[in-house]
C-alpha cells in the first residue's frame, strides 16, 4: 500500500451534511410566507445550495488521500491549505471497523483508530473501501489467529442481548419483581397494579389531550425498537484472543469489528447492574488509551467465571486482599443522596393525596426506585474500596445509582485526587478520585487515608 489512494466516495458525505443543514434557511422563509412562489425559490435555492456543497465535498475529496507505508499511515488532506497526518503501529490502541446500513450498499468502511494517549487527539476517521480497510487494520494491528472465546449462544445469548436492551431489562425485571412479591406476601399485587395503572390512564385520559394508551404505545414501540437493535447488534458476536490483540466482531446490519492491544488496556470494568443481578450474568466492558467500549460488552460471564476474563486478559486479577473494611465509615456518605431523594418521593405522595389524589399511583414509581437506590447505596457501605494487587494492578469497586463496579486497572499512568468532607475526615478515611487516560473517572468512598496517600507510589 506504498501508492496513495483515496478515500471512499462516502468521504464527501461528510460535507454534504452541512449543505443539507443550509438547505433549512430557505425552507423556513418559505414556511412564513407560505405561498408556491416562495417554495419554488426555496426548492431552487435548496437545489443550489446541495450542488455547490457537493462541488466542494468532490474537490476535497480529490485533494484527500492516504497510504501506508511499513508501520506507518500518512493522511493527506486540503485543497489551499494542506495538512498531513501521520501515525505509527507503535502509538495505536484500538483499531475499529464500522459497517453501517449505508455503508455497506456502497462498500464502504468507516475506520477509526484510538490512540494510546490524548497527547494530539483521541481517534481519527478515515472511510475506506472495505478491501482498503482490511488492509489497512491488518497492517496497524495484525491478527493471525481468530479462534473464539466467547461466542454466545442458548441462554448466554439471550443474557447477551437483553444486557444491551436497557428498557427491555428494566420491564422483566419489574415483572419478575412484581411476581416475587405476589409469591412473598400472599396478596393479589399484579390486580392491584392493574388497578392502579387504570386510575393513571383515567387522568391521563383526562389531562392529557392523547391519553396514556399514546404513551402506553410509544413505550412498547421503544422497548421493541431497543429489543430489535440489540439483537441485530449483538448477531455473530465472537471475541478472541489473537496473540497480543483482542478481536470483536459482530451485527447483522451494522458490523463492528474492533481489535484491541492487549499491553494498551487500561481497565477491565464488571458491572453488576439490577438485569445482571436477575440473569446472573455481568458485562464485562474494556477501556484502552483513548477508547472506551461501553457500548457493547467484550464478555459476559457468571459468578466464579473470572478465569474467562484471564484468558483475554492475562494480567486480570481480583482483589488479592478485603477492599476496604466497613469498620468505621460512615454510613451518612453513601446514604443522605437516595435518602434525601425517598424522603423528597414521600413528601410528594403526601401532598399528593390531599391536593390531587388521582396522581398518587403515578408517583409509585420514584419511590420504588428510590428505594432500589437506596439499597444499592448500602450494599456500598460494605463493598465499597480500593487496594493494589501483587501483579501491580490497582482494583476498586464503587457504586453509582443502580450499578456496581467492579475494575482492575491495568495502566500506571494514573491521576489521583484525595477529598476530604466532614463525614470520613473524623474517621480517618478520605475519597479517592482515580482518572485514566481514556477519560473515564471513578470515586471511591471511604478509603483510609494511609493507605489513599501510598497508592501511588507502590504500584
Amino acid at each position: 500500500m506504498n501508492k496513495k489512494r483515496r478515500f471512499h466516495i462516502v468521504f464527501t458525505l461528510h460535507y454534504v451534511r452541512y449543505g443539507l443543514v443550509l438547505c433549512l434557511v430557505p425552507m423556513l422563509d418559505a414556511l412564513l410566507r407560505f405561498d408556491l412562489e416562495s417554495l419554488l425559490s426555496a426548492l431552487m435555492q435548496d437545489a443550489a445550495i446541495l450542488l455547490a456543497s457537493a462541488a466542494a465535498a468532490l474537490i476535497l475529496w480529490r485533494a484527500a488521500s492516504f497510504c501506508a507505508q511499513d508501520d506507518m499511515l500518512c493522511v493527506e488532506q486540503g485543497v489551499f491549505f494542506k495538512s498531513s497526518f501521520r501515525c505509527s503501529r507503535s502509538s495505536i490502541a484500538v483499531v475499529e471497523i464500522v459497517r453501517p446500513l449505508y455503508c455497506r450498499l456502497l462498500g464502504a468502511s468507516r475506520v477509526t483508530i484510538y490512540f494510546k494517549t490524548n497527547a494530539n487527539r483521541r481517534a481519527f476517521t478515515l472511510y475506506l473501501s472495505k478491501k482498503d480497510a482490511a488492509e489497512v487494520a491488518d497492517l496497524l494491528m495484525p491478527v493471525r489467529t481468530d479462534t473464539a472465546l466467547f461466542a454466545p449462544t442458548g441462554f448466554e445469548r439471550l443474557a447477551f442481548v437483553m444486557l444491551s436492551a436497557n428498557i427491555i431489562t428494566s420491564t422483566l425485571f419489574g415483572l419478575w419483581g412484581l411476581k416475587q412479591l405476589d409469591e412473598v406476601l400472599g396478596q393479589n399485587i399484579q390486580q392491584i397494579a392493574i388497578d392502579t395503572f387504570y386510575e393513571a390512564e383515567l387522568f391521563a385520559a383526562r389531562w392529557m389531550p392523547a391519553g396514556l394508551a399514546f404513551l402506553v404505545t410509544l413505550g412498547f414501540a421503544l422497548m421493541g425498537f431497543s429489543m430489535l437493535y440489540s439483537l441485530l447488534q449483538t448477531a455473530r458476536f465472537t471475541v478472541c484472543r489473537a496473540g497480543g490483540v483482542i478481536l470483536s466482531k459482530g451485527g447483522l446490519i451494522r458490523h463492528t469489528e474492533r481489535r484491541i492491544l492487549v499491553s494498551c488496556v487500561s481497565a477491565c470494568d464488571i458491572c453488576t447492574t439490577l438485569p445482571a443481578r436477575l440473569l446472573r450474568r455481568y458485562p464485562v466492558y474494556l477501556s484502552a488509551g483513548s477508547f472506551r467500549g461501553f457500548d457493547l460488552p467484550v464478555l459476559v460471564i457468571k459468578k466464579g467465571q473470572e478465569k474467562n476474563v484471564e484468558m483475554l486478559l492475562p494480567n486480570f486479577s481480583m482483589p488479592d486482599g478485603e477492599l476496604c473494611s466497613p469498620a468505621r465509615k460512615s454510613p451518612v456518605q453513601y446514604l443522605w443522596r437516595p435518602g434525601a431523594v425517598l424522603v423528597f418521593s414521600l413528601a410528594l405522595c403526601g401532598v399528593a393525596s390531599y391536593v390531587m389524589p388521582p396522581i398518587l399511583p403515578m408517583l409509585f414509581v420514584p419511590v420504588v426506585l428510590s428505594l432500589v437506590c437506596l439499597g444499592v447505596s448500602a450494599e456500598g457501605f460494605f463493598r465499597e474500596g480500593l487496594c493494589k494487587n501483587k501483579n501491580r494492578t490497582l482494583s476498586a469497586c464503587y457504586v453509582r445509582f443502580f450499578t456496581r463496579h467492579d475494575l482492575c486497572v491495568f495502566t500506571q499512568d494514573l491521576a489521583y485526587t484525595i477529598r476530604e468532607n466532614p463525614f470520613s475526615v473524623s474517621r480517618g478515611r478520605c475519597d479517592v478520585q482515580v482518572h485514566l487516560p481514556c477519560a473515564l473517572h471513578f470515586t471511591v468512598r471511604g478509603v483510609l487515608k494511609y493507605l489513599a496517600q501510598e497508592i501511588p507510589f507502590t504500584l
